[in-house]
């Protein structure tokens, strides 16, 4: 069977482009890496040297060659309707970074894109094997129902570049661009992983914004996000760009405390042990604790979704997960945007032209 030959469209979000080509480069079976497309040429032409394939400043070039069966569009945030589009009406199949949109709008869009291709949703969490050994266990009933939430991470705008080696946010601090600052750019995974584990769609949230650290960044550096759920459950979304450094003293920058009806987790990927689970009935009783080493650790979500994508073109299955589960987790980050402006309790569905 021939691979499915793969371009990457705009290597904005560089920190997942790289990884994806990596992987690719390694070897993933049924795939290529073929092309590129950025407009800076400097930066096309050494992804291309490193990695190999072609490379062009021009995106329609690269979408409509028929050397490229499917696309990686890795864009900054506002250009991934066009693209997306554009992958659809050449036939395409995408996978696409986070977050899907800046705009409801435009992630309706490629929400109907998907209607014509599939489009998977990069996000990362959900491939982590620590975060899916977890997810098992709750489906399992490891701690009862999960009744709230905590998802944090407390990150420096100095690790956010617009490109390799670069000295400033470029687009990331671009609210046009980029759509918005550290609290969409991290939330959007988190919003996503607690409709994944809870199963429960939104019904209000509440929620505050501020440039706390970095007060001239032109986008916010903080936000905290409190929702209900239809299920009754409440979960809160911190989500930052404003920490001093990037490992906070004694606990991981980025983590996750669950609560359930019969225990609790406690589940991150940069610290040791990567999760607990203590549970009060049956095989789940005492503390469980695991810590995964090498590519396990980490880096094997950029190969396991590489692996799911290849699957969902090729198989007559939605992917998992596609553009509605996108549109989902932007709507949760754009409701809270509005809270914060309004002073107000924002109800679900939202739709901004109401407010």
């Amino acid at each position: 069977m021939a691979n499915v030959r793969i371009g990457i469209v705009g290597l904005h979000n560089h920190y997942h482009a790289y990884p994806f080509a990596t992987e690719l480069i390694r070897g993933i079976e049924g795939l290529e890496l073929v092309g590129v497309a950025d407009e800076r040429a400097e930066l096309a032409k050494s992804f291309a040297e490193t990695y190999g394939g072609s490379w062009t400043t021009d995106y329609h070039e690269l979408i409509d060659s028929p050397d490229v069966d499917a696309v990686i569009v890795t864009s900054y945030t506002s250009a991934h309707a066009d693209h997306v589009e554009h992958a659809a009406a050449a036939g395409k199949d995408v996978l696409l970074d986070k977050p899907i949109a800046t705009t409801l709008a435009d992630a309706d869009r490629i929400v109907e894109a998907g209607t014509r291709v599939k489009v998977m949703l990069a996000y990362l969490l959900r491939y982590l094997p620590a975060y899916r050994q977890v997810k098992e266990a709750v489906d399992a009933g490891a701690v009862g129902d999960l009744v709230s939430g905590f998802y944090s991470i407390r990150f420096p705008v100095g690790a956010i570049l617009d490109s390799p080696g670069a000295a400033d946010q470029g687009w990331y601090a671009d609210p046009v661009r980029g759509g918005g600052g550290g609290f969409l750019d991290h939330g959007v995974h988190f919003t996503d992983f607690f409709r994944w584990f809870f199963g429960s769609e939104p019904r209000t949230v509440t929620a505050h914004m501020g440039s706390l650290t970095y007060k001239d960044l032109g986008v916010e550096d903080y936000g905290i996000a409190t929702y209900t759920l239809d299920n009754g459950a409440i979960v809160t979304v911190e989500s930052t760009w404003h920490a001093p450094d990037y490992f906070g003293p004694l606990s991981s920058p980025d983590h996750a405390s669950l609560s359930g009806t019969k225990g609790e987790i406690e589940l991150h990927y940069q610290k040791s042990p990567q999760y607990e689970i203590q549970g009060t009935e049956g095989e789940w009783v005492g503390r469980r604790y695991v810590d995964l080493v090498g590519e396990e650790r980490y880096d094997a979500c950029y190969r396991d979704l590489l692996v799911e994508f290849e699957r969902a073109v090729r198989t007559d299955t939605r992917p998992v997960p596609d553009a509605a589960d996108g549109r989902a987790a932007l709507e949760m980050i754009l409701a809270a945007y509005e809270s914060h402006r309004t002073g107000r309790r924002i109800d679900f569905p939202f739709d901004p032209k109401e407010h």
